[in-house]
């Protein structure tokens, strides 16, 4: 049988609490303030190249400033500049912020800038198969060719603005 060792500070105690596991729950809380004190003056620092993912039509993309996305079909006109309200990760060399799942729009602005809209990539999409009765087909094997363009927009990434005044310590740890 294996025995595993819980550390003091998820150990329950109770409705009264021993004084070394509050000096524990009180450094870790010191801890925490340390490591949101750091984030928000690396979220202040301007020149640091930051990065975030967007949930954009169904799907993610790792995003810094000045990339171009090529997202599916945008009803937008070209020059329109747009908001791309779900983060779901912003980070830094630094610092990393996760959402669960999204970071609130108050705390990440990521906008962009419709560059053109066009067509995809002209794709053949080949199927073939077997027929299960020969009633009404003449031949053993069936094939078809499909060929398929979808529209696509492309987006040129402005800016990604953090805003560390709604950063909370929630006590997670």
């Amino acid at each position: 049988m294996r025995v595993i060792s819980i550390p003091e500070v998820f150990q329950s105690t109770g409705p009264t609490s021993s004084p070394a596991s509050s000096e524990v729950a009180h450094k870790s809380l010191n801890e925490s303030a340390d490591i949101l004190d750091t984030v928000s003056h690396n979220i202040d620092n301007p020149d640091a190249d930051k990065f975030a993912v967007v949930h954009v039509k169904g799907h993610q993309f790792k995003v810094s400033v000045n990339d171009v996305i090529q997202v599916n079909n945008l009803d937008l006109d070209p020059g329109t500049e747009i908001s791309l309200d779900k983060v779901l990760l912003v980070g830094s060399l630094n610092y990393t912020l996760v959402g669960r799942p999204l970071l609130p729009s108050s705390t990440v602005r990521v906008t962009a800038m419709v560059i053109e809209r066009g067509r995809g990539p002209y794709l053949r999409v080949y199927n073939s198969g077997k027929h299960t009765t020969r009633q009404f087909f003449w031949g053993k094997n069936w094939h078809h060719m499909h060929f398929h363009e979808s529209i696509t927009t492309m987006l040129r990434i402005r800016s990604i603005e953090v805003s560390n005044r709604d950063l909370q310590d929630t006590g997670d740890g």
